[in-house]
């Protein structure tokens, strides 16, 4: 369990301080999704995802996708 996507996402969560929705949000950018199918999913704008997208990576101190799963990976 603990090697899961959704287990690495949650210790990072915790670690960095995400928000619940940065949470859901950062488990479909793990996943790969774009930020269209991760509004339509959770019932957003685009522009919002792009919003906690930003925050996600402003907090995880990242500065693009392959940067935000090498820290996904650490856990």
């Amino acid at each position: 369990m603990q090697n899961t996507l959704e287990a690495r996402c949650a210790k990072v969560t915790e670690a960095r301080g995400l928000s619940p929705r940065e949470a859901e949000v950062l488990v479909y950018l793990a996943r790969g999704f774009t930020p269209a199918y991760i509004a339509k999913s959770l019932v957003l704008s685009v522009s919002t995802v792009r919003t906690h997208v930003k925050s996600i990576y402003k907090k995880l101190g990242v500065n693009g996708r392959e940067e935000l799963l090498a820290k996904v990976d650490e856990g």
